[in-house]
């Protein structure tokens, strides 16, 4: 009898240990370290291989919170077609893209996605919804086709930036 209430009074201690130690753990960066290092979002199967993910800003406790970002070649001579879905592959948004420099379709091969430095999203009043920008690891941008004639501005904000 002894000894199964040593067991009770060890499991009660632990108990109370972990109550202790979780909110310290998650107030240092412990839940964030959990999401990115340890169990990373996983592409889902039906984004393009050269997505990424963006994380959106941070809540209180969230797991996996932002998009899968990425962009395929439809066929030749038409735009990329890039989408935005979240981690459990709701569609955010979805269109055709073309980049600013050359203003023709990218093969997925040059499709080199990275975090975008100056935010992910921009308004405009000929959308009925935000828009994402695809941000190249060649310092051009990927936008939605009725948005090309903002590349410009895309390029002094940047600029600006640096």
């Amino acid at each position: 009898m002894a000894s199964r209430q040593k067991l009770v009074v060890k499991v009660l201690l632990l108990v109370a240990a972990l109550v202790v130690a979780l909110p310290f753990f998650w107030f240092f960066g412990g839940i964030r370290w959990l999401e990115t290092r340890v169990f990373p979002p996983r592409r889902l199967k039906n984004m393009p291989q050269n997505a990424i993910w963006i994380d959106a800003p941070e809540l209180p406790i969230s797991w996996h919170h932002g998009w899968w970002f990425g962009c395929a070649t439809p066929s030749s001579g038409e735009p990329n077609r890039c989408r935005v879905v979240l981690s459990d592959g709701s569609e955010v948004y979805a269109g055709d893209f073309l980049p600013c420099a050359s203003k023709l379709p990218l093969p997925v091969s040059e499709i080199d996605l990275v975090f975008p430095a100056d935010g992910m999203w921009i308004a405009d009043k000929r959308l009925a919804t935000l828009a994402p920008i695809g941000a190249l690891r060649n310092g051009d941008f990927l936008v939605p086709v009725p948005l090309l004639d903002r590349c410009s501005e895309l390029k002094g904000n940047r600029n600006a930036a640096d």
